[in-house]
C-alpha cells in the first residue's frame, strides 16, 4: 500500500503565453520533509475515538452556501470520486453522499440522499436510505423516470442496488451483487447507467480489499444487467487489457466512469504508478479498446521492489468524459512516487502538485514528460506546460506561503472533475473543477498549521489552452472552511454547473491517517451552482457589430481582424495574459457604419496564446490569437 513521505465566479481573459507564468514559489523543505505513514484502503476500518460537534460548521453563519445535507463520516472517497450528483433532463436533481453521524463505529453508515423537485430541496435527511449498513454510493438515472444506487457492504452480500421507479418520491427497492466464488466482498464500486431508457447497469468494483484473485491484488470486476440486476452478463469479469499480462492489480476508488454518450462508455483506471489506461466501448460494453494515458516504467510494480527511482506519475484521483464527439478526456493529480527499500512499501511526496489533463488527439504520457519535481520553480520549463497537459497548479496569494498539507493521499491540486459541453458559439468547452490547496488559507489543528483546501476551476477548449484560475470558495463564508470530495453534475441546463462538495471547518479526515488528522466533526454536503463565461463568447447584446478572428494566426509581429458596424461606434481593444494582467490597450476612436480592418501589433509579446477582448459601445467579444 501506498505510504506518506514527509510529509472565479467571473473569468477573465488570459493566455498561456510560455514566458508569462505566474506561479507559487515553492521553498526548498517542501521536498525534504520525510514522514512516513501507510494509506490503508477504508472499507470497515471502525475508529475508536470520539468528539464533540463542531460548533461552527451548520450554524446559520454561512448563508451564501446552499447545504443539502450533513454527515460526521467525512471519507468520501479514497481518491476519485463516484458520480454522487446527478441532473436530470427536466432539470430536477438528486444528490448522494456517504452518510454517517454515529460515531465512532457509524453503525448508520449508509446512503445519504437529497432530491431537488426543479423549485426547492428537500429537509436534510436523518437516515441511510439503503436497509443495511453501506458506504461509497454512486448514483444513475433508471428507467423512463427513475433512480438508482450502487454501494458496497463491505461484507459477503457484496454490493447493494437500491432503486425506485419515480426519482425523488416513493419507497425504495433493493438488490444485491455479490462477487465471484472465493472473493464474494465486492468494495468501492462506480455505476452508470446507459440505453434509451437508462435500463443498462453497468458497474465496476474492486474484488476485496488486498485480496487476490485471479492473480491480481484487487482485481477490477466488471458487470453488466439489462433486467433488473435480475441477472449479469458479463458477471464480475476481468476485462481484457487488465488482467495479469498488463498489471498487477489495481487500488480502490482509483477508478471512475464518464457519462455515457449514446453507446459509446468509458473509464479510467490509474492508481498513480502502474499503467494509467482508459477502457472504451462503443457498442454498450460488448467490445472494449485498451486506450494508455500513462506509461510506466514499472507495469507490475507491486511497491516492493525497492528499485523505483524518484519519478511523476499520478495521485490516484482520476477524472473523464466523454465529449458529444465521443472523444475522451482524462484529468488526473500529479504526484511524485519513489520506493527505494524493498523492505517499507512505496512512498510518495505530500507536496506534488500539478493537475495533469490528456485526451485521446495527445501522446500518452511517461516519466520523463511528467517529471520528477515535487514543487517546480517553473511550471513553463515543463513538458506538461509546453504540450498543453498541464490544467492547473498551486496559486500564489500575496506574501502567504504553504504551512502545512492535511492528507488526503492527493496533490495539492487534485480531486478533479470533468464536463464536456458547447457555448454559445458552438464551441466546445471541457470545463475542470478540482480541489486544491489554498494558499494564505490557514488554521492550527492539534497545534500544527494547516492549509484548508478549496473548490477550484478551469476550463479549455480541448486543446490544451486554459483560462484563468477561479477559486470558488475564497469569499469571507469559507475563510474557515476546508471545501474538499467535488462531484459535478454532467448536465448543463440553462449554461449553469452544479457542484456537490463536502465542508467543515477543519482540514483533512477523521477517519485517516492512523492517528487521523482530527477527530470526527459535523460536515456540511453544500450544493454549488455556477455559470462561467466560455472562451471566444460573445455578449449577446453585441449583434450590432460582428467581430472576425484575426488572420493571420498563428503570426509574428502584426495580425489583423474586420469589425462590421451597423451603426457608429466607440471601438477598443485590449490584450490580456494568463494571470488577467492587461498588455496591450488600444482606441480605434469612433469608427462609422460599415466593415473596417484593423491591426494588433503584438512586436513587444513573448511567443505565447493571448486573448483580445474588442468593446464596441457598452458590449465585447474576445477571440483567441497565437504570437509565435
Amino acid at each position: 500500500m501506498k505510504k506518506l513521505l514527509l510529509f472565479v465566479l467571473a473569468v477573465g481573459f488570459v493566455s498561456i503565453g510560455i514566458a508569462q507564468v505566474k506561479q507559487y514559489q515553492p521553498r526548498d523543505w517542501y521536498s525534504t520533509v520525510v514522514e512516513k505513514a501507510n494509506h490503508v484502503k477504508v472499507a470497515e476500518q471502525m475508529p475508536t475515538y470520539t468528539a464533540e460537534t463542531n460548533p461552527y460548521v451548520g450554524s446559520g453563519e454561512r448563508v451564501a452556501d446552499l447545504v443539502i445535507g450533513e454527515t460526521k463520516y467525512d471519507l468520501q472517497s479514497n481518491s476519485s470520486m463516484a458520480q454522487r450528483l446527478y441532473m436530470f433532463d427536466d432539470g430536477t436533481m438528486a444528490a448522494t453522499w456517504t452518510f454517517g453521524m454515529n460515531d465512532p463505529n457509524y453503525a448508520d453508515r449508509g446512503t445519504g440522499y437529497n432530491y431537488y423537485d426543479g423549485t426547492s430541496w428537500g429537509e436534510y435527511p436523518t437516515e441511510r436510505v439503503e436497509d443495511t449498513r453501506t458506504g461509497w454510493p454512486s448514483i444513475a438515472p433508471y428507467g423512463a423516470n427513475g433512480e438508482i444506487i450502487c454501494s458496497h457492504t463491505g461484507g459477503v452480500p457484496g454490493l447493494q442496488f437500491s432503486w425506485r421507479e419515480n426519482k425523488g418520491e416513493g419507497a425504495w427497492s433493493y438488490f444485491q451483487l455479490a462477487g465471484p466464488d472465493g472473493q464474494k466482498d465486492l468494495l468501492w464500486p462506480r455505476m452508470i447507467t446507459s440505453g434509451e431508457n437508462n435500463d443498462v447497469i453497468h458497474v465496476i468494483a474492486a474484488a476485496g480489499n488486498a485480496a487476490t484473485y485471479e492473480g491480481l491484488t484487487m482485481a477490477l470486476l466488471y458487470s453488466r444487467s439489462t433486467d433488473g440486476g435480475q441477472t449479469w452478463d458479463p458477471e464480475n469479469v476481468i476485462l481484457e487489457g487488465m488482467g495479469t499480462d498488463y498489471t498487477s492489480g489495481w487500488g480502490g476508488d482509483d477508478y471512475a466512469w464518464a457519462t455515457p454518450v449514446g453507446n459509446t462508455i468509458a473509464f479510467v483506471a490509474f492508481g498513480g504508478v502502474k499503467d494509467g489506461i482508459v477502457m472504451k466501448s462503443t457498442d454498450g460494453g460488448n467490445e472494449w479498446e485498451r486506450i494508455l494515458f500513462y506509461e510506466s516504467p514499472m507495469p507490475f510494480f507491486t511497491g516492493n521492489e525497492g528499485t523505483l527511482p524518484q519519478c511523476g506519475g499520478g495521485d490516484g484521483y482520476n477524472a473523464i468524459v466523454i465529449d458529444d464527439e465521443e472523444m475522451v478526456h482524462v484529468a488526473f493529480g500529479r504526484q511524485i512516487h519513489v520506493d527505494d527499500d524493498p523492505a517499507d512499501g512505496w512512498s510518495y511526496y505530500p507536496y506534488s502538485d500539478g493537475l495533469v489533463y490528456w485526451n485521446e488527439t495527445m501522446d500518452a504520457l511517461d516519466t520523463s514528460m511528467v517529471q520528477a519535481d515535487i514543487l517546480p520553480a517553473d511550471w513553463s520549463d515543463m513538458y506538461l506546460y509546453q504540450n498543453g497537459n498541464l490544467a492547473a497548479w498551486t496559486q500564489e496569494h500575496g506574501e502567504d506561503t504553504i504551512v502545512g498539507v492535511a492528507p488526503y493521499y492527493a496533490s495539492l491540486t487534485s480531486m478533479p472533475q470533468l464536463v464536456a459541453s458547447r457555448d454559445a458559439n458552438n464551441t466546445k468547452i471541457i470545463q475542470v473543477f478540482y480541489g486544491a490547496l489554498a494558499v494564505g488559507f490557514k488554521i492550527n489543528v492539534n497545534e500544527v498549521p494547516l492549509n484548508y483546501r478549496h473548490i477550484w476551476g478551469r476550463y479549455t477548449e480541448g486543446d490544451g489552452m486554459f483560462s484563468e484560475f477561479v477559486d470558488y470558495t475564497d469569499d469571507s463564508d469559507h475563510f474557515f472552511n476546508e471545501s474538499v470530495y467535488p462531484s459535478v453534475a454532467q448536465n448543463t441546463q440553462g449554461g449553469s454547473y452544479n457542484i456537490l462538495y463536502m465542508t467543515d471547518f477543519m482540514p483533512g479526515n477523521s477517519l485517516q491517517p492512523d492517528p487521523p488528522t482530527h477527530t470526527p466533526v459535523l460536515n456540511n454536503m453544500v450544493l454549488l451552482e455556477v455559470s462561467p463565461l466560455a472562451v471566444d463568447i460573445d455578449d449577446p447584446a453585441s449583434q450590432s457589430f460582428d467581430i472576425s478572428q484575426n488572420f493571420p494566426n498563428p503570426f509574428t509581429g502584426e495580425t489583423y481582424f474586420h469589425v462590421n458596424l451597423n451603426e457608429g461606434s466607440q471601438v477598443n481593444m485590449d490584450v490580456y495574459t494568463l494571470t488577467g494582467q492587461k498588455v496591450s490597450a488600444k482606441s480605434f476612436g469612433h469608427l462609422s457604419t460599415g466593415t473596417h480592418t484593423l491591426s494588433i501589433d503584438a512586436n513587444n509579446l513573448p511567443s505565447g496564446v493571448y486573448f483580445y477582448t474588442v468593446t464596441v459601445g457598452e458590449n465585447k467579444v474576445t477571440r483567441k490569437m497565437i504570437v509565435e
